[in-house]
């Protein structure tokens, strides 16, 4: 399982090369993508204002509807549309389909935004044994009410991963994995010790709910890495047990 961010929708981005070359060695693939970038530019041309807590998008009704019309059609058909040309059989929805994600809300300062409880797989189990690719775009119900809440991608892979039991989650980003205080990527953590980098500092803004989503994983018997794109050669590098950028497991 990858997370990626919503604007790799370019041929020659490196992330969607690795979900090209998996998907053609016939391994299983879900793919979850972000796109908290596009949604700030969309944001910023309609003259909205965007402000974050812990890393997490304040979210008013205006920017949860916003974020749902980015993320859920524009971000997802780009990385879809993307794929199929490249010939993977993608298949775009959002958290929302198919009762896939449930969450209660975070706290009354973030507003519409969302934290995972609840995980329905059968949809994305259906569209792997039928040999697609699923691309999910970060959305789900609120469990009491049904409405629409803005969910963080990270931790939506982290409890997609979790739910499915994926033998690999793995994070692509523009960073080569967690650094330390000196900047020094650290090539494993366990929860004690990630908890411990939060707490001072080290692991803050944008890291922290990827670090956070690859503990949940992790708790779950799930390998989880944090790694910067460059192809396929670290995925198969993570699947044979070698450790690439930052590696969460449960044993850790």
């Amino acid at each position: 399982m990858l997370k990626v961010g919503g604007s790799v929708a370019s041929d020659s981005d490196a992330a969607l090369d690795a979900v090209v070359a998996i998907s053609d060695a016939g391994h299983p693939l879900v793919v979850v993508h972000g796109g908290g970038p596009l949604v700030g530019e969309w944001a910023e041309r309609l003259g909205m204002k965007t402000r974050f807590v812990r890393g997490l998008r304040v979210t008013d009704p205006e920017t949860r509807d916003l974020a749902l019309a980015v993320l859920g059609g524009l971000a997802n058909g780009r990385v879809v549309a993307t794929l199929i040309r490249r010939g993977v059989p993608a298949v775009g929805l959002t958290g929302i389909d198919g009762g896939l994600l449930r969450a209660e809300r975070e706290d009354a300062e973030l507003g519409y935004v969302g934290n995972v409880t609840l995980v329905d797989s059968a949809l994305l189990e259906e569209l792997i044994d039928a040999g697609r690719v699923p691309v999910v775009a970060p959305a789900a119900l609120e469990r009491e009410s049904g409405e629409i809440l803005n969910v963080n991608g990270d931790a939506a892979a982290g409890a997609i991963a979790a739910s499915l039991g994926a033998r690999l989650l793995v994070f692509v980003t523009d960073v080569p994995g967690v650094r330390d205080k000196n900047g020094r990527v650290i090539a494993r953590l366990d929860a004690e010790r990630a908890r411990a980098l939060v707490d001072d500092g080290t692991i803050e803004g944008g890291m922290r709910p990827k670090v956070e989503a690859c503990l949940m994983a992790a708790a779950a018997g799930c390998r989880a890495a944090i790694v910067a794109p460059s192809g396929i050669d670290e995925i198969e590098r993570l699947l044979a047990g070698e450790e690439v950028g930052t590696v969460f497991e449960a044993a850790a």
